[in-house]
């Protein structure tokens, strides 16, 4: 019963968010934010997209936007180009052979800065 409960919020809460994937991945985040720590298990996901969202969340009120558009290639061969904003700040570029690469490589790029400007 709690299971259909839970499928039933996400599913509601999913056609509320006008079917926006990645506002309701933060909310499930945020319903099981603190499970890991309790359980003693690191909050890493091995995702760059996942990692860079949830530390975004943890510290402003906005959601990663991705820009992805095609720049090269062939149409058997595409080259595609993704930059990661937060609000208007830039965060991080990057490229791959699909959308979902360049918005991966584009997420680890952000982390990689997020990263040295906190050891500077």
């Amino acid at each position: 019963m709690l299971s259909s409960t839970f499928e039933a919020v996400v599913g509601a809460s999913y056609l509320d968010a006008g079917c926006d994937v990645e506002a309701i991945r933060y909310s499930i985040y945020e319903l099981f934010d603190s499970v890991p720590e309790r359980a003693g298990v690191s909050n890493s996901t091995g995702d760059p997209k996942s990692e860079f969202q949830v530390f975004v969340r943890q510290n402003t009120t906005m959601l990663p936007k991705y820009v992805t558009d095609r720049i090269g290639g062939s149409d058997h061969s595409p080259e595609f180009g993704s930059k990661v904003y937060v609000g208007e700040k830039f965060c991080g570029e990057g490229k791959g052979r699909c959308k979902k690469d360049a918005e991966k490589q584009a997420a680890e790029a952000a982390l990689a800065k997020l990263k040295q400007d906190q050891l500077m």
